[in-house]
């Protein structure tokens, strides 16, 4: 058999996820092969999807491990310090997530959407620092969508994969635009002291990423651990006066506890789910990715944070 009648098969190299153009026997393309593939999609672990060509230079889990906990720690130190420090913090995140957005969901790695995601997450953030208002955020994600759809537009690369493409950029326009969230808490209306148990929630979810257990049990983990963890530290810091004076005291603290309670169950719920949808049941390709895996989660929960303490900030602090 000549080499041009050779069934061709791409492999996903894993530091770039760019595609590679292979050859590969007859018995090798079955489904059932490593190599194989049957599906240009097939890429989760859960799947039969492909397994990296070798060892990227990065280990991804060891880099999803330390960015999943070096960032609540800096999210905690903010909460103690002015709010333009969490600007920066935020400021910070959002081009490491843009950047291996595109790797971490599979969609075009065009340097337009990548871009409108980092701006829209970026203007978001400042937005929201500058007036104090995170309902500014909103009019920040109304632009977005049309930004992502001229920047499709502005493609010449035949626009496949557009729809899926387009949905990638606009989710990550959103989850860019709930991490603004952070910058919004500032004393009085949302205030940061509820920064601190929530980081901690989120600090003890990557610490169980590490334990060698199924998925279910990792996921059911997840929900619980840091949802306990969030509410005993949340009790803990209102009985020594970290959520002022009047919280000081049985039933304040329990109530701070309970509010912290809920803050810790959203982290955790969170967390289980990015670890099913981009961790547990995919092939996360290189380092770009993996930080990415792990700020998403962090980010995402900017706006439900924001939230519960507006609803519940007169038990958290004041």
């Amino acid at each position: 058999m000549s080499v041009n009648h050779i069934p061709m098969f791409q492999v996903w190299d894993d530091a770039s996820v760019n595609t590679q153009d292979a050859f590969a026997s007859p018995s090798s393309a079955s489904p059932s092969s490593p190599g194989a593939t049957t599906e240009p999609g097939a890429y989760g672990t859960r799947r039969g999807g492909h397994h990296p060509i070798e060892p990227g230079l990065v280990d991804p889990a060891w880099t999803r491990l330390a960015t999943a906990g070096v960032v609540p720690l800096l999210l905690a130190v903010s909460a103690v310090l002015p709010a333009w420090m969490r600007l920066i913090v935020v400021a910070l995140l959002v081009p490491l997530t843009a950047q291996g957005w595109p790797a971490l969901v599979r969609s075009q790695h065009d340097q337009g959407a990548t871009a409108v995601v980092c701006l829209t997450g970026l203007t978001a953030a400042v937005a929201v620092a500058l007036r104090g208002d995170y309902g500014i955020a909103g009019v920040v994600m109304a632009l977005s969508v049309p930004t992502a759809f001229i920047s499709q537009m502005a493609r010449h690369d035949g626009r496949e994969d557009l729809v899926e493409d387009l949905s990638a950029t606009v989710t990550g326009c959103l989850i860019m635009v709930s991490g603004a969230a952070w910058c919004a808490l500032t004393p009085g209306l949302a205030d940061p002291a509820v920064i601190v148990p929530c980081a901690l929630s989120l600090f003890t979810g990557a610490l169980l990423t590490v334990l060698e257990v199924r998925a279910t049990v990792l996921e059911a983990l997840t929900l619980t651990v840091p949802t306990l963890v969030a509410a005993v530290a949340g009790g803990a810091l209102a009985t020594v006066g970290f959520f002022g004076p009047s919280h000081v005291g049985i039933e304040p603290a329990l109530q701070s506890a309970a509010a912290c309670l809920v803050v810790g169950f959203v982290a955790g719920v969170l967390m289980a789910a990015s670890n099913r949808v981009l961790w547990t049941h995919r092939w996360v390709p290189g380092g770009r990715a993996a930080v990415a895996s792990a700020i998403v989660p962090i980010l995402a929960l900017g706006a439900p944070v924001y939230t519960i303490a507006r609803l519940m900030g007169g038990f958290v602090a004041g």
